[in-house]
């Protein structure tokens, strides 16, 4: 008898045991399931890029586009002439890029902000674009000399590299000088066209 009253108060204990156990977990899985669940949300909101972050991949996306045309001999892309733009449109398009070779980006900047051009479109186009391209040879210049300047305190290796600058800036100024005549002869006869790299990443953050 006494045993079989040990037997039943063993089982009870197990019984309330599993019972404690089961109420355990009923009480910190919804915990556990809502941490999981934030920690999710947190990890999927780290997944999305800023603006600053979209504008460098475009950007570099864009680069390598650009390199790999030039890489080919490819100016120009998806060049057509605008039946709407008329003498004095082509005219302001061929300055926005020669005068850049005497004034960078001030022709382009008083294009866009002039009240006419607002109502023409080409030459809202190659102002935007001959700015960028411009301000692009000088962010570029820009680095190049801070970075000659930096490596230039290396010795011997420092010295070398900024002769081989030095020895080339000549001929890339004329790259430039070249290019900005090109696009500004191009769009004097009035085309509009893409910049291999550059008018895509322009029409990507919304700027043409």
């Amino acid at each position: 008898m006494d045993t079989k009253n040990q037997n039943e108060f063993a089982e009870d204990q197990n019984e309330a045991l599993q019972t404690a156990r089961s109420e355990e977990t009923s009480v910190h899985s919804p915990g556990q399931v809502i941490e999981m669940d934030v920690e999710n949300v947190i990890d999927g909101a780290k997944t999305f890029p800023s603006p600053t972050e979209r504008m460098a991949s475009t950007a570099r996306e864009q680069a390598t586009a650009a390199a790999d045309a030039l890489r080919r001999g490819e100016f120009l892309r998806d060049a057509a002439v605008d039946p709407e733009a008329d003498g004095d449109d082509r005219l302001i398009a061929l300055l926005c890029y020669i005068t850049q070779m005497v004034i960078p980006l001030v022709m382009p900047v008083l294009v866009l902000l002039s009240e006419s051009s607002k109502k023409r479109p080409f030459q809202r186009f190659h102002a935007v674009q001959s700015l960028a391209l411009v301000s692009l040879f000088v962010l570029l210049s820009l680095l190049i000399t801070i970075g000659t300047a930096i490596i230039a305190w290396i010795p011997v290796v420092g010295w070398l590299i900024g002769l081989a600058v030095l020895c080339l800036s000549p001929i890339a100024v004329l790259m430039g000088y070249f290019a900005v005549g090109y696009y500004g002869f191009q769009s004097y006869q009035g085309k509009r066209f893409g910049i291999p790299g550059l008018t895509s990443f322009l029409k990507d953050q919304g700027w043409l």
